[in-house]
This record gives structure tokens, C-alpha cells and sequence, in this order.
């Protein structure tokens, strides 16, 4: 029989309920325990949550590129840039049951081959089969331009040696771009809109390659280094100019330290070119019309900031658009037959099962 002290209350609920916090023997409404015995804090400890391991994940982060940017500066190569997307993608996967930290590396695993391919044809720029290539681009430019190649034109209408003007700043800013603007596009659809991510990352790589090998087998010229081997006037290097004005002199050695970041005979195709071009048309049938004016308008204004600033001829970017609508068209559609036979295999697998369920059922009758 069960005493009436044992069935009161404690004198003190507050010092009984405190009791059984310190002891881990807190109890939820049904009897059952929440904590083991022994432990000090009930449930998971505040480090233990994703909320608070992404809090402090971001503020390392925050804190390692305010030091990158003291240090060293605005990031100007594919490869820091691309670590810094992957860093980024990793803390927002925390706590995401659909993205692990293992799916990011697989994912981005493609994009890191391409740098690594890159790296390894910028060792083969000095040392090629043959040409470099430069007379048809000139014969191109200057016959198609009334006599007078683009880059020259331009650079004598608008450039001034002597000072950096808003332009300059610009085109700097536009050409600056391409080192980053896929990756982010790519890191954006990999959090909002996974399978799009995959087809644009399956296009990306494949007119990459393309280009690659175009340059192995037609090592060609830009137009600065046509000027340098007398197959031009005199012409600037604009991009470096910009950041050698900007005081970020290791920058501007980078582009003009011997082949240490650029492959200056990789000019044919433009993947400067190629790759608005992509973007254009990948987002072109799900954009609004401000949205397709802005796609258009960043193709326009790298093809004319790459001329300008001499760095490509104008039948570099003939050529880099060709190969991003080729690998657009032809990709999408062989992208989508690969999804039709995912589809068509996943519904004949969906079809067979309620089959075989039902005859195992029958051999167990019987």
C-alpha cells in the first residue's frame, strides 16, 4: 500500500527539479528517461547543435578571409577562388541531411580537374609541337574591320597610358569576373536547384575540355603578344596595367611572370567569351525579360572588354561562341536522353515490384 508521504508532492518542486537535472535523471511526461545517468546537461550540449556549429563555422570564416584580403588582397585566380566556394559549401552542409561534406567533394571533384588539366597545359605553353598561331587572327580582324585591327582601334580611341581611366576600371572589373562567375553560379544551384547544378557543371567541364584541346592543337596568340612580335602595332596589356595602378603588384606578376598564371598562347578558343555565352543560354528560357537583357549584356560587354583590353582577337570569341552554343545544344539534348532512361528505368523498376510481391505471395499459399 502506498503511503500518503509517498504520494505528496516534494516540499520543494524548483530544488527537486534542479536535483534531477545535476543527476541526468530528468523524465518526460510518459516515465521515461531523457538523459543517461551521470550526465550533467539533458539532451545534446549547445556545441552538439547544427545552428551553433554553422554560427561558429561562418565567424572562422569571416574572420580567415577579412585576414586573405589584409594579407594577400582580392583573390585572382580560378583555384583560390574555387577553395574559398568549396569552404563556403562545406559550412552550409552542416546539418543537411541531403548535403554531406562527402557530397561536395564528389560533386565539385570535376571542377578541380579542370584546374589541374589547366595547370598542366600551362607547363606545355612553353614548350609546343608547334606554331603559336597569330597571322590568321590578324588577317581575320583587320580584313572584317576595314584594315585596322579592333584591339589597335580601340586602344588609340579610348586608352590613355598615362592615367587609368573609369573604363579601364570596368573592363578590369568585367575580365576579373570570369575567375569567379562560374563558380558561384555553380555554388548557388548546388544549395537552390541540385539537378540543374549537375547538367550546368556536365556543360561547364565539357566546353572546358573543348577549348583545352583546341589549345593544344592550335597554340594562338592574343593580340598584346602579337604587338610584342611585331605582327601588330603597339598595343597595352590592360588588366595588368589596372593592377599594377592598384598597388597589387603581385597581381599584376601573375599575368605577366612567364606563363606562371595565364597560358599566353591559350587565346583560341575565349572561354573569356565561351563561358557568358553558356551562362546566357543556360538561364536564357527560365530568365524574365530584365534578367535575359542583364545575360545579354554581360556576353556584349566581356566580347568588347576582351578586345579592348588586348587580350583576345574578335574570331577568338567567334570561336568561343561557337563552341558554347555546340556544347549547349548537343550536351542538353544527350543530357536528356541520360534523364529519360533514369526515368524510363526507375518506372519499369517501380512496375516490376508490385509483380513480384504478389507472386512471392502466391508461392507462400501454397
Amino acid at each position: 500500500m502506498t503511503s500518503l508521504a509517498d504520494s505528496q508532492p516534494p516540499e520543494n518542486p524548483d530544488r527537486e527539479s534542479v536535483r534531477r537535472l545535476l543527476v541526468g535523471n530528468e523524465v518526460e511526461s510518459d516515465g521515461v528517461p531523457t538523459a543517461t545517468p551521470g550526465s550533467r546537461v539533458p539532451g545534446r550540449r549547445w556545441l552538439d547543435q547544427p545552428k551553433h556549429q554553422k554560427l561558429i563555422a561562418w565567424s572562422i570564416f569571416a574572420a580567415a578571409a577579412a585576414a586573405y584580403l589584409i594579407l594577400f588582397g582580392l583573390p585572382y585566380s580560378a583555384d583560390v577562388i574555387l577553395i574559398w566556394v568549396t569552404a563556403a559549401l562545406l559550412i552550409s552542409s552542416i546539418g543537411d541531411s541531403r548535403r554531406s561534406g562527402r557530397a561536395v567533394i564528389r560533386d565539385w571533384l570535376p571542377l578541380y580537374l579542370v584546374l589541374a588539366l589547366y595547370a598542366l597545359l600551362r607547363g606545355y605553353a612553353s614548350d609546343t609541337l608547334w606554331g603559336p598561331f597569330v597571322r590568321p587572327q590578324v588577317w581575320f580582324d583587320t580584313h572584317v574591320f576595314g584594315g585596322v585591327d579592333p584591339t589597335v582601334q580601340l586602344q588609340h580611341w579610348l586608352f590613355n597610358p598615362r592615367q587609368v581611366s573609369v573604363l579601364d576600371y570596368a573592363v578590369w572589373l568585367i575580365y576579373t569576373s570570369h575567375f569567379f562567375a562560374s563558380f558561384v553560379i555553380a555554388g548557388v544551384l548546388w544549395k537552390v536547384d541540385y539537378p540543374n547544378f549537375r547538367r550546368f557543371v556536365a556543360l561547364f567541364v565539357s566546353l572546358t575540355l573543348l577549348g583545352y584541346v583546341t589549345y593544344v592543337l592550335y597554340p594562338a596568340m592574343p593580340p598584346w603578344l602579337a604587338s610584342q612580335t611585331g605582327h601588330l602595332p603597339a598595343t597595352t596589356r590592360i588588366v595588368p596595367f589596372v593592377w599594377g595602378h592598384l598597388g597589387i603588384h603581385q597581381a599584376e606578376a601573375l599575368f605577366t611572370g612567364a606563363d606562371r598564371f595565364d597560358n599566353n598562347i591559350a587565346a583560341m578558343p575565349s572561354l573569356h567569351a565561351a563561358y557568358p555565352m553558356l551562362i546566357c543560354l543556360f538561364f536564357w528560357n527560365r530568365a524574365n525579360r530584365w534578367f535575359r537583357a542583364l545575360l545579354v549584356s554581360y556576353v556584349l560587354a566581356m566580347a568588347f572588354t576582351l578586345v579592348y583590353t588586348g587580350e583576345h582577337f574578335v574570331i577568338d570569341e567567334f570561336v568561343g561562341w561557337t563552341y558554347a552554343v555546340v556544347v549547349f545544344v548537343v550536351g542538353s539534348r544527350l543530357l536528356d536522353r541520360w534523364e529519360d532512361r533514369r526515368r524510363h528505368a526507375a518506372s519499369t523498376d517501380e512496375d516490376e515490384s508490385p509483380g513480384m510481391v504478389e507472386n512471392s505471395g502466391v508461392l507462400e499459399r501454397s
